[in-house]
């Protein structure tokens, strides 16, 4: 039976009431910053002052304004409210932690390819997560698409939405003792876009302290970033679909959001291509200014090794965003022969014979899924993890094996999502996980929080009582921890210590 009754944090930005249910102080839809609305639509965010009374923190906040995901057939699609007021963060204390007790904070940056989602999706929810390891979960909110990552000459900045996540990773560093966690111990965990967020972030100097451990989730670390030159045609585009010139451009701020929600839909299928790569158009850039080199690349190339590092892909990472799509189905044949092409040269049917009997089934389209989830997925993440071995830095490496019993998704991108988080009741309308075995998920879902737990504790997903994972070793044949029925090792192959930092996976 479910108790819950009211309770009262008080923070160095002010008092917020929230409400504990079963042991977990649960505190919702807390600001960060100023609401990014009228004249502050496109402005960088600014800090939250603090405030008088007490604010409510016991009603889930919107997510940030965006249009229906790609992947809402994996994710499911719950109906949430949207706003722009979405600089939010949400907080799930267990009952013991406290000011003379604290806990280790785990930070959830959310993925949707810069997009779509939110930190207040309820399939997101940190309670039992926060319940099962006795950690501080906070969930970030922060803008996204046009809002958050394209800048428009003379209106918006570069990387709003990267400077929305470490505002809020400043706000947390300066308030999370009041709730119970500890600002020493913060471990940021984040999936895709928030994956690559978070790569991005190693690299930075204005983040460095504000987290001491990263857990990178399914990243696509083999894109490169544009720089903003190369975007601003994308901003062009922006004004011209709603009828503006660039004298006009100031008055962006002002047009309705379902207008230009409207602009950003019409303008991503008119980008949009038949394409095996399936890039967001909506990314950082470097701007000079807060990102001053590819953050892939320095990650590559070792920085943030101060940081410990569970690094990780599935095995399908591809098949989630192929799966039922007639267009690429037709012409992966094509694509298939194009990239082996560029892979082996003259020697590409005999890749392609191989590559045939190492898959089942062997059509065109899975193996296109498995060439690019090598390329833009996994060699990548091999690298980073190999280049930190070589210069004394741990990683940890896993790739996720647990196949989804709806045909065709495999062990697909976001698969590991409904694992960390615990809340499978929340993820009923996901094609991933609804119709598999409840006991089967619970079980490995036991399994994987505790490596995280113990990792957001020590800064090592091993103990006494857990198998032994051994971090990428620089000299020794590298291992990953390979994550399904039966969870084990998995020996990989060794990336080349002198991969280029060209941020081309091809080279790996």
């Amino acid at each position: 039976m479910t108790s819950s009754h009211s309770v009262v944090c008080r923070t160095p930005c002010g008092a917020v009431r929230g409400i504990r249910i079963d042991g977990v102080n649960q505190y919702l839809r807390v600001p960060y910053a100023h609401p990014p609305i009228g004249a502050r639509r496109f402005a960088l965010p600014e800090k939250l002052e603090s405030w008088a009374g007490e604010r409510d923190a016991t009603q889930p906040g919107p997510i940030p304004p965006q249009l229906t995901s790609r992947l809402s057939r994996v994710m499911g699609d719950p109906p949430v409210t949207q706003d722009e007021d979405c600089l939010h963060v949400d907080v799930w204390a267990p009952e013991g932690a406290d000011a003379q007790k604290p806990a280790p904070v785990l930070v959830f940056i959310h993925g949707g390819a810069f997009m779509t989602g939110g930190g207040s999706l309820p399939m997101y929810r940190g309670e039992h997560l926060a319940r099962q390891t006795g950690l501080v979960v906070v969930n970030i909110s922060y803008r996204l698409g046009m809002l958050g990552f394209l800048p428009i000459e003379g209106v918006s900045p570069a990387n709003l939405g990267l400077h929305d996540q470490i505002t809020a990773l400043e706000w947390i560093r300066q308030n999370i003792l009041a709730f119970g966690g500890d600002p020493e111990q913060v471990t940021l965990a984040g999936q895709s876009a928030g994956g690559y967020s978070i790569a991005v972030l190693l690299a930075l100097e204005r983040a460095r302290g504000l987290f001491s451990r990263a857990i990178v989730m399914s990243a696509p670390l083999g894109l490169p970033l544009p720089s903003v030159e190369q975007t601003l045609a994308r901003g062009h585009d922006v004004l011209a679909a709603l009828q503006f010139s660039p004298s006009q451009a100031a008055g962006l701020r002002d047009v309705p959001i379902e207008t230009l929600m409207q602009a950003q839909g019409q303008l991503v299928r008119q980008w949009a291509m038949v394409s095996p790569d399936v890039s967001p158009p909506f990314v950082p850039v470097i701007d000079g200014d807060l990102i001053v080199a590819d953050p892939c690349q320095r990650l590559v190339a070792g920085e943030g090794h101060d940081c410990a590092l569970i690094i990780g892909y599935t095995r399908e990472e591809m098949a989630a965003f192929y799966a039922g799509n007639e267009a690429l189905a037709k012409a992966a044949p094509a694509l298939v022969e194009e990239r082996l092409r560029e892979l082996h040269g003259k020697q590409w049917p005999d890749a392609l014979r191989r590559a045939k009997v190492e898959r089942a089934p062997g059509d065109s389209l899975s193996l296109l899924c498995d060439l690019y989830t090598e390329s833009l997925f996994a060699a990548p993440t091999r690298a980073a993890a190999q280049h930190r071995a070589y210069r004394g830095a741990a990683a940890y490496l896993y790739r996720f094996d647990w196949q989804s019993p709806t045909d065709g998704l495999g062990a697909c991108h976001c698969i590991e999502l409904p694992f960390l988080f615990g809340n499978f009741n929340d993820w009923s309308d996901s094609g991933m996980v609804n119709t598999a075995p409840r006991a089967e998920l619970d079980s490995l879902s036991q399994a994987f929080q505790a490596r995280v737990n113990q990792f957001a504790r020590i800064g090592s997903p091993n103990d006494s009582t857990l198998p032994v994972w051994p971090a990428w070793h620089a000299t020794q044949s590298p291992v990953s921890l390979r994550i399904d029925r039966k969870t084990d090792l998995l020996h990989c192959p060794s990336e080349n210590p002198q991969h280029s930092s060209s941020g081309d996976p091809s080279h790996a």
